[in-house]
C-alpha cells in the first residue's frame, strides 16, 4: 500500500479500537460500582454494560439512513461526539440512574460508529487487503481492549468512577479520522431496488446473535465471578480482561491464515476455543486457569468475528447491499450482547439451576453441540464436492 492508503487504513482501523470500549470497557470497575450502589442486584449492575448495546440497535439502522443523507465521514465524526459525551458523561452522574442515561447515550453514538468499522473496509479496499483488514479490525478492537483493561483496572481500584476516563481515547480516533479519511459525499443516484435478503444471510446474522451472546458472557461476568469465588480484586480482573484482549488480538493477526488451513472447519474451530474456555471457567478454583480460559474465549471472537464478516461480504452482490447487510449483522450482534444475560437467566430457570458456574457450563455444552453441527455439515460439503469432482472426471474420461 502506497502511505496514503496506510494512513487511510490506520484511519479505518482506528475506529474499530472504539467500538469495544463502548460496553466492555468498564467491566474490571463492576465490583466497584456493586459497592458504591449495594442495593441494585447483580443483573441491575451488569446493565452497565448491557444498558448501551440496546441503544446501539436502532442507532445503527439511524446510521444507514444518515450515511445515505450526509456521507460517511459526517456520520462518522457525529457519532465519535455522541460517544465522548455519554462515555466520559457516565463518570459525572451523581446516581446509578443518571449513569445508566449516559450510557444509553454512549449506545447511541456507538451506533453510529460500529458499523463504520466494517462498511468503511469495504468502502475503500478490495481483494486480499479487504480481507486482512476484516482480520486486523478485531485484532484492534482487541488491541485497544488490552490497553483498557490494565489502566481501567488500575484505575477503578483508586476509584471506580476514574475507569469512564477510557473514553478520552476517542478524541485521538476523532482527530486521526478527520485528517486522513476520505470525504466520501453522498450519491445523488436514486437507490436500486432493495433485493429480499436471502436465508442464507438471516442464518448468519441469527449465528452472530448467539455467537455475541455467548462472548459477552465472559465480559459482563468475570469481574463479578472472581469476587464471588475470591480470586481476584478489580486490578486483577483488569489483567484477566487484558489476557483476553491479548489473545484476541494475535490471533485476529493470523485468521486469514487459520481460514486458509482449515477451510470449511474454521467455525468449528471459533467453537472448540471457546466451548474449552467456559467448560474450564466452570471447574476453575486457582487464577492460572481463569488466565487460560480468558486466553480460549478471546482468541475465539476473532475467529468467529472475521469469519461471519466475510461471509457476509460473499452474500453481497452490490455495495449498497453490504452495507445493509452489515449494518443488520451489526444490530444483530449488539442485540445478542444485550441479551446474553437475560438469555442465561432463562437457562437457570428452565434447568433449576443458577450461578456464573452455570452459566459457564451451559455455554460450554451450546458450544460443544454446535462445534459438532459445524463439523458434521464440514464434511458433508467435503464429500459432496468430492463426489461431485468425481463424477465430472468420470464424464470428461466417457466423453473421451
Amino acid at each position: 500500500m502506497s502511505r496514503s492508503e496506510l494512513k487511510k487504513a490506520a484511519a479505518v482501523l482506528s475506529v474499530s479500537m472504539i467500538t469495544i470500549l463502548g460496553s466492555t470497557a468498564v467491566s474490571p470497575a463492576l465490583s466497584g460500582i456493586k459497592e458504591a450502589f449495594p442495593r441494585y442486584s447483580d443483573s441491575m449492575i451488569q446493565l452497565v454494560l448491557t444498558l448501551p448495546p440496546l441503544f446501539i440497535i436502532p442507532s445503527c439502522f439511524l446510521c444507514g439512513y444518515a450515511v445515505r443523507k450526509t456521507g460517511q465521514k459526517r456520520v462518522l465524526i457525529l457519532g465519535i461526539l455522541i460517544y465522548l459525551l455519554g462515555g466520559l458523561g457516565a463518570a459525572l452522574m451523581p446516581g446509578f440512574y443518571s449513569m445508566l442515561a449516559m450510557r444509553a447515550v454512549l449506545g447511541m453514538g456507538c451506533g453510529f460508529i460500529t458499523p463504520m468499522a466494517q462498511n468503511l473496509i469495504s468502502a475503500n479496499f478490495t481483494g486480499k487487503i479487504r480481507e486482512r483488514l476484516t482480520g486486523y479490525s478485531a485484532s484492534a478492537s482487541y488491541l485497544m481492549g488490552i490497553m483498557a483493561s490494565f489502566t481501567v483496572g488500575r484505575l477503578a481500584e483508586i476509584h471506580w468512577r476514574l475507569a469512564f476516563l477510557i473514553y478520552f481515547v476517542a478524541l485521538a480516533v476523532l482527530i486521526l479520522n478527520v485528517l486522513y479519511l476520505p470525504d466520501a459525499r453522498k450519491e445523488d443516484a436514486a437507490p436500486s431496488e432493495k433485493k429480499k435478503i436471502s436465508g442464507a444471510a438471516w442464518f448468519t446474522i441469527f449465528c452472530m446473535f448467539l455467537i455475541n451472546a455467548a462472548f459477552y458472557t465472559f465480559t459482563s461476568s468475570i469481574s463479578l465471578f472472581m469476587q464471588q469465588e475470591g480470586l481476584g480484586g478489580q486490578a486483577v480482573s483488569g489483567n484477566v480482561v487484558a489476557v483476553f484482549m491479548a489473545c484476541g488480538f494475535f490471533t485476529g493477526l493470523v485468521t486469514s491464515s487459520i481460514r486458509r488451513v482449515l477451510k470449511q472447519f474454521y467455525m468449528a474451530f471459533g467453537c472448540l476455543l471457546m466451548g474449552l474456555g467456559y467448560f474450564g471457567l466452570g471447574l476453575a478454583r486457582e487464577l492460572p486457569l481463569v488466565f487460560v480460559c480468558a486466553a480460549l474465549v478471546g482468541a475465539s471472537y476473532s475467529v468467529f468475528y472475521a469469519g461471519i464478516f466475510l461471509r457476509i461480504g460473499q452474500l453481497s452482490s452490490t455495495k449498497e447491499e453490504n452495507v445493509r447487510l452489515v449494518t443488520i449483522t451489526t444490530a444483530g450482534m449488539f442485540a445478542g450482547q444485550t441479551l446474553s444475560v437475560s438469555l442465561l437467566h432463562g437457562a437457570e430457570l428452565i434447568c433449576g439451576m443458577e450461578g456464573y458456574r452455570f452459566r459457564f457450563e451451559f455455554l460450554a455444552g451450546c458450544l460443544a453441540a454446535a462445534g459438532l453441527m459445524v463439523t458434521a455439515a464440514g464434511i458433508r460439503n467435503r464429500l459432496y464436492r468430492k463426489q461431485n469432482e468425481s463424477r465430472r472426471i468420470e464424464n470428461e474420461r466417457a466423453s473421451e
